[in-house]
């Protein structure tokens, strides 16, 4: 079975290079036949997202996060409401970072 090429796929010679260039790595959304590629974010791009936050466009932050590491694919991932809507799911558990435990001493 043949595999279908998504809209904004980028090829395994350009993944190697944004792996190569974002040392705190990338991942990609699929949502409805797109797929976008994003870098890890690190404070700066948090920092900035969550300066968007507000209780009247909750959004904000996860638009501001994805046009801050966007690096490839489709924009329709971005701009296209019901792709985001489904991209912003994915999005929380990068907003989650690594797992930390609370020691007591």
């Amino acid at each position: 079975m043949e595999t279908q090429q998504l809209t904004g796929q980028a090829s395994p010679e350009q993944i190697q290079e944004w792996k190569q260039k974002y040392k705190q790595g990338i991942y990609a959304i699929e949502v409805d036949g797109h797929i976008a590629y994003f870098k890890n974010p690190g404070r700066h791009e948090m920092n900035c997202a969550m300066s968007k936050a507000s209780s009247e466009a909750s959004f904000d932050i996860y638009d501001e996060l994805t046009k801050r590491t966007l690096i490839g694919g489709s924009e329709d991932v971005l701009t296209d409401d019901q792709k985001f809507f489904g991209a912003v799911h994915q999005l929380k558990v990068k907003m989650e970072g690594k797992k930390a435990s609370l020691v007591n001493l």
